[in-house]
Parts: structure tokens; C-alpha cells; sequence
């Protein structure tokens, strides 16, 4: 996992710390793969990693919409939101 894909995953939360927009259902995994420079299949291997390193809690993917849902945690709550 790259600590680009970890703080896109953060800065396109809302508040709660919920990633992608309300309306999207969770966070685009086309448009997470294309700012870390990863295959959208690559992509898919990284929530996994999000959970161990206490990033993400309660995380799905969806992968046939394209989307990654969660929360998250305390610790990295105040990334929240950024861009």
C-alpha cells in the first residue's frame, strides 16, 4: 500500500469519516487507482492493507460498482475531508 493511496483514501471522506460522496455509495476505486498510478485490479489488494495499518474500519469493497466503503478510525479521523 502507498501512503498516496492511504491519504487519497482520507482526503476524499466525509464527515464521519466515511470515504467517497454520499450520493457515489463510497470511494471511487477507478479514480483511487488512477491518482496512485496502480491497474484498477491492483487497487482492489489495498483495503486489506487500510484495515491492518489501522486506517480504515468496517471496510468493503465492491468491486463490481467500483467501490470502496469504510470508516475511518480515530487516529486518522483529522485527515478527514482535506480535498
Amino acid at each position: 500500500m502507498s501512503l498516496r493511496q492511504a491519504g487519497h483514501t482520507a482526503a476524499h471522506t466525509r464527515p464521519g469519516g466515511y470515504p467517497g460522496r454520499l450520493e457515489y455509495g463510497g470511494l471511487d476505486l477507478d479514480q483511487a487507482a488512477a491518482f496512485c498510478a496502480l491497474a484498477p485490479d491492483q487497487v482492489t489488494e489495498h483495503p486489506e492493507l487500510l484495515l491492518a495499518t489501522d486506517w480504515l474500519t468496517d471496510i468493503e469493497v465492491d468491486a463490481g460498482h467500483g467501490r470502496l466503503r469504510g470508516q475511518l478510525t480515530e487516529r486518522v479521523l483529522p485527515l478527514s475531508g482535506l480535498l
